[in-house]
């Protein structure tokens, strides 16, 4: 049954994190995500915690399937909940200061969602976790679906 649920899980993932690198084109060819224009340093370190964000959620799903939920709430907390914003903060080039509201948003609902999910792993139910995880991909979802830095 786990291994069912990693499968799933890590298809969601995919899904999920598959419109970073590729461009919804409409019949004109032509990309509808808004364009957030920010500097190169703010775009380098959204990119970079993209990137462990999806580390992080990798290393959850591995986590959940082994039935570590305290590992996989950790994780979670850490990298992608609420503890983990605003270390670009004192650069002066935060990313989120150069987002449009409804991004930030977005961004600030998948902290919160992290944060909740590693509350939920911790209780130590595991199909609570699955749907907590759900969650912190859907705002992934919507906001590359959403935005775009190029």
């Amino acid at each position: 049954m786990n291994r069912i649920i990693f499968l799933l899980s890590t298809s969601v993932l995919l899904f999920a994190v598959q419109p970073a690198y590729s461009e919804e084109i409409t019949p004109s060819g032509g990309d509808l995500r808004q364009l957030v224009s920010m500097p190169d340093q703010a775009r380098e370190f959204m990119r970079k915690d993209m990137l462990d964000h999806l580390s992080a959620l990798n290393e959850i799903i591995g986590y959940l399937a082994e039935n570590k939920l305290d590992a996989a709430a950790d994780v979670a907390e850490t990298r992608m909940g609420r503890t983990s914003m605003g270390k670009h903060r004192g650069t002066g080039m935060g990313p989120g200061r150069f987002m449009p509201l409804e991004m930030r948003k977005l961004g600030w609902g998948m902290h919160d969602a992290a944060s909740e999910f590693s509350k939920i792993a911790k209780q130590g139910d595991i199909k609570s976790a699955y749907s907590a995880l759900q969650k912190i991909t859907s705002s992934c979802v919507a906001c590359h679906y959403s935005y775009r830095t190029r």
